[in-house]
């Protein structure tokens, strides 16, 4: 990692992206990680409204503290909840150098706010002096999905993550599928990897807003289907300063990522347009994303999408935002 280049540290998969979840074998690769992405037609098709719920649900679930924690018996028996902050933006404000920290494809990708960077890496620092002095004898033995936790990463360090899976047992090692809450890129981890996090690493807000990008959908039907726009795309953002604008979802729209307007930082360039001009997408209204695409989800990305943040209305008066 060029650490002139940026504060936050890029967590690259452990997985090749040739290579599928244990637990889905139907999961496709995506543009840098080993997790799938909806944007593979042959997916189960459309969720029912008890498996969306479910997903939705799982925001408040338990997961429970380190066993050394001296209320961790009181709270696990009095069904205490952890969960992590929402992030917080406004609509119709530009966010000047964010940072793209992960891509799975132009209707789902990952951004990280430039006003919140130096407070991520202490908190990735505190994480770590905490963990590190932590022995690892007291994890759980199973997590449910949407259980927040801390995992050890193959670089050595630990990560705020979520269950996204909690995949069957093979012979030597029970693994799950994770996402870092504050990168947006998803792994397979053994139990052994996974910590209960603590209360006080979960007030700062996940860093990892999930984006689609505004009116903007492939020529074809499907990302997968449209090499040579997810290539451009992530050749123009990937690992890049981006100045984003949030775009409001309408009322009845249950899309769970963020409709954002990209330029480069660098040249001021309007992404979309410049994918427009190359006719590799179609300009359509955000709704028809939402409705291209929404059938698709999967459970699990109900969880990946949804890494906690929610949307207001630029408030000027508010000066409690950057």
């Amino acid at each position: 990692m060029d650490s002139s280049r940026r504060s936050l540290r890029h967590l690259e998969p452990k997985n090749s992206s040739s290579e599928t979840s244990t637990n889905d074998p139907q999961r496709s690769s995506t543009i840098d990680s080993g997790r799938g992405s909806f944007a593979t037609a042959e997916r189960t098709p459309t969720l029912d409204r008890a498996t969306t719920d479910t997903a939705s649900s799982s925001l408040s679930r338990d997961t429970p503290l380190d066993d050394n924690d001296n209320n961790a018996q009181e709270d696990l028996q009095q069904n205490k909840t952890i969960c992590i902050r929402p992030q917080r933006v406004m609509v119709h404000k530009c966010y000047e150098q964010s940072y793209v920290s992960h891509i799975d494809h132009p209707s789902a990708f990952f951004i990280q706010l430039a006003c919140f960077r130096e407070k991520c890496e202490q908190l990735h620092v505190e994480i770590n002096e905490f963990y590190s002095k932590k022995p690892t004898t007291n994890t759980l033995s199973s997590w449910k999905r949407g259980d927040y936790c801390i995992v050890k990463y193959n670089d050595g360090e630990f990560y705020r993550a979520r269950i996204i899976a909690a995949p069957k047992e093979n012979k030597t090692i029970n693994s799950y599928d994770v996402v870092y809450i504050d990168y947006g890129n998803w792994n397979q981890v053994p139990s052994t990897d996974i910590r209960s996090i603590e209360r006080k690493f979960t007030d700062f807000p996940a860093q990892a807003i999930p984006c689609s990008l505004h009116k903007s959908l492939p020529i074809n039907s499907t990302w997968c289907k449209n090499p040579d726009a997810m290539d451009f795309f992530e050749d123009l953002v990937f690992n890049k300063y981006v100045d984003v604008i949030f775009h409001s979802r309408s009322p009845r729209n249950y899309w769970p990522l963020s409709f954002a307007e990209l330029k480069l930082s660098s040249s001021k360039s309007n992404v979309h347009e410049c994918m427009l001009k190359k006719h590799l997408i179609k300009e359509v209204s955000d709704e028809k994303i939402f409705q291209e695409f929404y059938h698709l989800l999967q459970p699990a990305d109900h969880i990946i999408y949804s890494i906690p943040y929610e949307d207001e209305e630029h408030d000027d008066d508010n000066d409690d935002y950057p």
